[in-house]
């Protein structure tokens, strides 16, 4: 494997210049963030009103570099079925609560293991930031954090427009501000979403207009503005409606696409928006008739998203699955949204029971897409992957994994300890097994995959195969879906931690239908390196990755690591270039420590991620954090002889 190139810009700057200072008159926070900030300098995700909206820039906004999305989205990649049940046609749309709190967000995590981190992207999407507040802001953009660690996996994320019922403190100003035309027949608010969108490097809007006291002709005027916005808005990205506004005006929720709200979604076969969120209210004969209007309209069916709120109930939630899901190898009747699946984190104990919950939820009871629950009643849960075959965002090279959920109490690099604390940094997770959990035992072993947060070769987590094992016996786990060509210097590697065993790469390759068994030689110690060359296969196309384990001795309790997968060669890593135009911010708190604010250009090449140290009192380099992005805050720096010194590493495959 190619050796890690790093490259690193110095700093040292004054404890006494270059004090943060923010035109808190620029854009929009609460008095709390606001006292928060000039204190402390933190910068937080953003969160507006309307009419704050339109004075925000980010020439103005200092939090704004901290708030932009780093990683590109990557090409989705749908797996074979796993499961007869299991169906391509439709699609499966999350709303959900990532961050816990419309104010108050860091722009990139913090120096704590309590958030979510939804680790199962591979059966999502699009997923919904659902955030918003009639006392913080109605308008939020997904955090930075957010949308590297959706975009990493495939998953487009879009942002949301809330306009509360009246009961919750919505306002007829705010409607009236978004769909009001300027005398040049633009619509400000709305230039203003897509230049949010454009520039943080997020994939569109759902608007959830749900304020009462509007007309007919208020309903046009928002049509107008989603018909603007459509004209406007990025090949890519998409403007998401919710079943609530009708065309009279009103807010009359009707669990289907029918007369009364079609004309948010299309009008004479050009689109309105890109989808509808249809509300909870349906049931087996709304979905039916919403199905033949898309098709009478020339709409998808597939683009409407049948609402089933999990909030309160997670996988005890009494659903009513026939309605959507016909007998296996029909298609959808229309398309799954899922409200608030972040119940697995919010409704857990533990970070051991959310990782529970989150696995039964997405998985079933057996935690292996291949068994859905053999239930009799249509309304009992069974797992999300009955419905949907796994998808990824490998769909080219390089593809290097550590396992990392993007949180943990440590960071470690190549097997050493470099960081003690809590800490989490969303867009740090790495791409996580497509097939959670599709494992076999021969021979007499069980062991059983985990993904396990207390050792890591780089990061705080690493795939774990535990149980017992005997002498000769065999375990193959499978673990990614790809859609990846070899090329002639293509190579895989993984680093193993667990004596006594040896491994082999399984591949399976399009077109062909039985997969190929690849030996793997050992080399070093602790970590374990396996590698090989996968040259004798340039140009094949790889569809699945798996891993067949044989265990050499007879052992309860044995624990397997598996720290690292890479699949590289030179052609895709390339070169690393250095870290330039470091600025520092800092801002000295009551308590006499230093915080900073840290930005930097993006190194060219191919940048995995970025490292920031600090000199501390010993003088030498501590690591405070990492980062995908190119803006990064520290708290309680230290200073030598009133001097605050960083080092800004990027770090490459």
């Amino acid at each position: 494997m190619k050796k890690l190139k790093m490259l690193t810009a110095l700093l040292s700057l004054s404890l006494l210049a270059s004090l943060l200072a923010p035109s808190l008159g620029a854009y929009a926070m609460t008095s709390e963030d606001k006292e928060t900030q000039a204190k402390t300098g933190q910068p937080f995700a953003s969160y507006w009103f309307p009419n704050e909206l339109l004075k925000w820039s980010p020439k103005t906004d200092p939090d704004a570099p901290f708030n932009k999305g780093t990683i590109p989205l990557k090409k989705r990649v749908t797996s074979a079925k796993s499961n007869a049940t299991q169906t391509s046609k439709g699609e499966l749309m999350s709303l959900d609560i990532i961050n816990q709190h419309t104010a108050g967000t860091p722009s990139q995590g913090f120096k704590s293991i309590q958030v979510y981190n939804p680790t199962q992207w591979q059966y999502i999407d699009v997923l919904v930031a659902w955030a918003g507040s009639s006392g913080e802001g109605i308008i939020i953009p997904p955090s930075a954090d957010t949308i590297d660690m959706a975009h990493k996996n495939g998953v487009p994320v879009v942002g949301t427009v809330f306009f509360p019922p009246n009961v919750y403190g919505g306002k007829t100003e705010w409607v009236k501000q978004f769909i009001t035309k300027d005398a040049n027949g633009r619509y400000p608010v709305a230039d203003k979403l897509l230049e949010v969108a454009n520039y943080y490097g997020f994939d569109g809007w759902f608007i959830n207009q749900e304020t009462t006291g509007f007309t007919t002709a208020d309903s046009v005027a928002m049509q107008n503005v989603l018909k603007y916005m459509q004209a406007k808005k990025g090949a890519n990205q998409q403007i998401i409606w919710y079943d609530s506004m009708t065309t009279t005006g009103e807010i009359d929720w009707q669990g289907a696409l029918n007369e009364k709200n079609s004309p948010f979604l299309t009008q004479n076969k050009k689109a309105v928006s890109n989808g509808m969120f249809i509300d909870f209210r349906w049931n087996p004969d709304r979905l039916a008739a919403s199905n033949k209007n898309a098709a009478a309209l020339g709409v998808n069916p597939h683009k409407l998203y049948a609402g089933v709120d999990v909030q309160s109930n997670g996988y005890t939630s009494n659903v009513n699955w026939g309605a959507i899901f016909p007998p296996a190898g029909q298609a959808p009747i229309v398309s799954l949204g899922l409200y608030i699946p972040g119940w697995v984190y919010y409704n857990s104990t533990s970070e051991a029971d959310f990782v529970a919950k989150e696995n039964k939820f997405w998985n079933g009871n057996k935690v292996d897409p291949r068994y859905p629950e053999n239930v009799t009643g249509a309304k009992d849960w069974q797992g999300i992957a009955k419905y949907f075959p796994e998808k990824s965002g490998i769909s080219a090279l390089p593809l290097k994994t550590n396992f990392n959920t993007g949180k943990g109490t440590f960071f470690n690099k190549n097997g050493v300890r470099l960081q003690t604390g809590e800490w989490n940094q969303r867009g740090m997770q790495d791409v996580m097994p497509t097939y959670r959990f599709i494992l076999d035992n021969k021979g007499g072993n069980k062991l059983a995959a985990s993904i396990a947060s207390d050792d890591a070769y780089t990061g705080a987590s690493s795939l774990l195969l535990s149980g017992n094992t005997v002498k000769n016996g065999a375990t193959t786990t499978k673990l990614f879906a790809t859609d990846v060509k070899v090329k002639r210097d293509t190579t895989f590697s993984m680093k193993v931690k667990g004596t006594g065993n040896t491994h082999k790469l399984v591949l399976q390759f399009a077109g062909e239908k039985n997969p190929r068994k690849v030996a793997l030689k050992a080399s070093g110690t602790g970590w374990v390196n396996w590698a090989t060359t996968l040259s004798p296969y340039y140009g094949k196309t790889i569809k699945e990755i798996s891993l067949e384990t044989t265990t050499t001795a007879t052992q309860s309790n044995a624990k397997i690591r598996i720290g690292e997968i890479a699949l590289q060669g030179k052609t895709d890593t390339g070169y690393v270039g250095a870290v330039k135009n470091v600025k520092v911010a800092e801002k000295v708190t009551p308590e006499r420590k230093t915080n900073a604010r840290i930005t930097w250009d993006k190194a060219l090449g191919n940048v995995r991620y970025y490292e920031i140290y600090q000199k501390n009192a010993k003088g030498a380099q501590e690591l405070i954090g990492t980062t995908p992005s190119s803006a990064f805050f520290a708290t309680n720096v230290y200073t030598v002889k009133g001097k605050v010194q960083m080092t800004v590493k990027a770090i490459g495959y």
